[in-house]
């Protein structure tokens, strides 16, 4: 199924290298099999079974029953599937995957004082985690496992192919505003017509005068980024908000 874009470039798969890790961040850009492209995937996936190993991890304390009442800001470094299927009520979905950590915490915890907690998969990425937040000066924060029941909020997500049945169909329910959370070098290659442009680090600031009682489908390359300005925006009192899981790369399938 062929989509209109707009304006659109000729489709190729690209990366972006981290400002100051200089490894490979995310995949952007439609995908196209090449051998070029086979040899990076393959790069990618000897390098995932390798980083474990050599990751800066740093020791981190749980919180204890005692400090459950002290309010924290929960940070839960899960991927954004099993993050959508359960979490803790206001937690925000920034993830240890992909260098997202390191590289949009800042903008949305700017407060390096803030009182954080981290959810994690496991005591390693938690530790993984931990070296992050301490490389990013972050002052105060520890590992929360939850018990039985806690997490019980929950983000609407929705397939690229949702969201163009949405858009065309008038009969449908209220078609959502579509929020575009990339870079600009990723705009060029296409968007999805009449959707609201937001810079990847400037999320907070961009939603921050948006109707709340409207209905919003966020959108990225491939449902990281929405998932943590959708995170975000549920923070702020929206109401209606999902994300779009599969993202752009999806979307021109």
């Amino acid at each position: 199924m062929t989509r209109a874009f707009h304006p659109t470039a000729h489709g190729t798969l690209a990366a972006r290298r981290s400002g100051s890790g200089g490894r490979w961040v995310e995949l952007v850009g439609r995908p196209r099999i090449t051998g070029g492209l086979l040899g990076m995937l393959l790069v990618l996936g000897l390098t995932s079974l390798l980083l474990p190993a050599c990751t800066a991890k740093a020791p981190i304390e749980s919180v204890g029953p005692a400090e459950r009442a002290v309010e924290r800001l929960v940070i839960d470094v899960r991927d954004p599937e099993p993050f959508a299927a359960g979490h803790l009520p206001g937690a925000l979905n920034i993830q240890l995957s992909w260098n997202q950590l390191e590289d949009r915490m800042a903008a949305y915890v700017p407060d390096r004082t803030t009182p954080l907690a981290v959810r994690a998969a496991s005591e390693e990425d938690a530790q993984i985690a931990a070296a992050i937040l301490l490389d990013l000066a972050y002052e105060d924060f520890k590992r929360i496992e939850p018990q039985p029941g806690d997490e019980t909020a929950t983000l609407p997500l929705m397939s690229a192919d949702d969201l163009a049945q949405m858009l065309t169909d008038p009969t449908g329910p209220e078609q959502p505003i579509v929020l575009d959370i990339r870079t600009a070098a990723e705009f060029e290659d296409g968007v999805i017509p009449g959707a609201i442009r937001i810079d990847q680090d400037a999320g907070p600031a961009a939603i921050a005068d948006l109707d709340r009682t409207r209905t919003y489908a966020v959108i990225c390359a491939g449902g990281w980024r929405s998932s943590q300005l959708a995170t975000y925006m549920r923070r702020e009192g929206f109401k209606d908000v999902t994300n779009v899981i599969d993202g752009m790369w999806a979307w021109d399938e």
